[in-house]
């Protein structure tokens, strides 16, 4: 029994250099820390207990201050043929197939692009196009690293930017998938009719 805890405290360990994303691994890592030290309380095993509590603290301070930072946002709208938006999407080609397969910039007519600054740096990239009163939603993608869901919140809070969607009522979007459904309901959206795929949000 005592040697089942000891393989699942190495399995979250193992598991959380997997991920890329910071807090997430950091998380994990603690959970895995956790785990150690029960196992090596059971087992008896002081120096590894001494050793995962100190990491498990380092993991709890580093959790504290990564959900504490106070991160600065802003919108930047980019033009069809800017390079920067070209880059983005080459670069980050396959994770936007992934959550949008169908998504192709140069068959939207009239589409605009919307980057999002995360502390200056382009994090996500809003794609969108005006069917009054609605805003289609094509294209709403957060690199891996940032997906905690900040950028979407700061997206969709009309008060931090009246003006930007002043003149619609909400937007709309397809789900590609149950995982994006998922986020599309995180974030505030309801499937409207039900069973549609379809999810709408008042703006």
């Amino acid at each position: 029994m005592i040697e089942l805890i000891g393989y699942a405290a190495s399995a979250l360990v193992a598991f959380s250099l997997l991920t890329s994303n910071v807090l997430r691994l950091r998380v994990l890592n603690l959970a895995g820390a956790l785990v150690f030290v029960v196992y090596a309380a059971l087992a008896g095993i002081w120096p590894v207990l001494a050793v995962n509590s100190f990491i498990a603290v380092i993991d709890a301070w580093h959790i504290i201050r990564l959900k504490s930072r106070a991160d600065i946002f802003k919108l930047m709208p980019a033009g069809p043929g800017d390079p920067l938006l070209a880059n983005f999407l080459a670069y980050y080609a396959r994770g936007v197939w992934q959550f949008f397969p169908e998504f192709d910039l140069k068959k939207l007519k009239d589409p605009r692009c919307v980057f999002i600054l995360r502390n200056l740096m382009p994090v996500g990239l809003f794609v969108y196009t005006e069917e009054a009163p609605e805003i289609r939603v094509h294209l709403d993608f957060v690199i891996e690293d940032y997906r905690d869901l900040k950028s979407a919140r700061f997206l969709f809070n009309k008060g931090l930017h009246p003006d930007m969607f002043r003149d619609f009522t909400c937007f709309r979007a397809s789900a590609g998938s149950e995982p994006h459904a998922g986020y599309l309901r995180r974030v505030g959206f309801t499937e409207d009719p039900p069973g549609s795929g379809i999810y709408r949000r008042p703006v």
